[in-house]
């Protein structure tokens, strides 16, 4: 064999030696290796943990929101009594209105609180979302972009109201004052009602207000004595005024009433956007109850118990 058969010998060897590598050869392990196999032990350890409180979350119950309400802190009995802040949701303490409620949320299995304040204030922490709900509100177009009231396909839902109340007008029994057709005439000291009701705005839009405003007691004390023509309140609110004044031979209505208004539960449009069912299931709730209990539950206040201590 010449030298070119020798130099391509050594060649092959070499070349095959090289691209043959022994079965003992150790394969050295990157960093990025090791990294990639930690980072995958670490998210199967937090799926692992993760898991089982997860799988309780779904099947925990969410709990129910409380329902916060705020009410006048006046006496306006009997759909309101004078109360007291300490009351629990006891029925048979808080007036006729607030029975209701009571009785609706509990048939739903909704929890609430009670605040009382002035109703201006209350009118003011349900605008500002301190309050979820108040009581008992007349609908109007100001207060329809304020608050949520129970509507049906956008039309408010009068059998969804808490209550229907009569406002007439009181007057001295000798007054000649007349109401008719939306007028007053022979008015000669002006007619009030209580600050932040929707009757004294409409009598304020009359221009028929006294110089200053004037509660119920007030205003019949002034009525008694000849310093003003009338005064419009709910009619079972203004009688159970004349009862306590022992004004009862002073005081009587005109035939015709100031107005007819349904009384709500409106909500605060936070509330309603984070528990819109619920606050339908409230509104009907408390439909059902007040035509099925509603006489029942005014009575118990209005009507003396046989075994009343005289």
């Amino acid at each position: 064999m010449g030298k070119t058969g020798r130099y391509h010998h050594r060649y092959s060897a070499k070349a095959s030696k090289a691209l043959s590598p022994k079965l003992s050869l150790k394969l050295v392990p990157s960093p990025l290796l090791y990294l990639i196999v930690l980072t995958l032990y670490m998210a199967m350890m937090q799926k692992a943990i993760a898991e089982p409180y997860t799988s309780q979350a779904r099947l925990s119950p969410t709990p129910t929101p409380t329902l916060r309400i705020c009410y006048e802190d006046r006496n306006n009995f009997p759909f309101v009594t004078k109360g007291d802040q300490n009351f629990t949701n006891t029925l048979g303490n808080r007036g006729t209105l607030a029975d209701i409620i009571i009785n609706a949320a509990q048939a739903i299995e909704l929890p609430i609180t009670f605040s009382r304040l002035p109703w201006k204030r209350c009118i003011q922490q349900l605008s500002q979302g301190k309050s979820d709900a108040i009581f008992a509100a007349i609908w109007t177009q100001d207060r329809d972009s304020q608050w949520v009231f129970p509507k049906v396909d956008g039309v408010i839902e009068p059998k969804l109201r808490l209550w229907r109340a009569r406002y007439p007008i009181f007057t001295a029994k000798h007054s000649t004052l007349q109401w008719h057709n939306g007028r007053f005439t022979n008015l000669k000291l002006g007619v009030s009602a209580p600050l932040g009701y929707v009757a004294h705005d409409k009598l304020n839009k009359l221009d028929v207000l006294p110089a200053n405003n004037l509660s119920v007691e007030e205003g019949f004390n002034l009525i008694a004595r000849e310093r003003l023509d009338g005064y419009v309140v709910e009619r079972f609110i203004g009688q159970h005024t004349i009862q306590k004044l022992r004004l009862s031979q002073e005081i009587s209505t005109l035939d015709e009433d100031f107005m007819q208004m349904d009384w709500f539960v409106p909500v605060s449009h936070a509330w309603y956007q984070e528990h819109p069912q619920l606050t339908q299931q409230l509104w009907q709730s408390i439909s059902e109850v007040r035509e099925q209990q509603g006489d029942a539950i005014f009575k118990r206040y209005t009507e003396p118990k046989l075994d009343a201590t005289p």
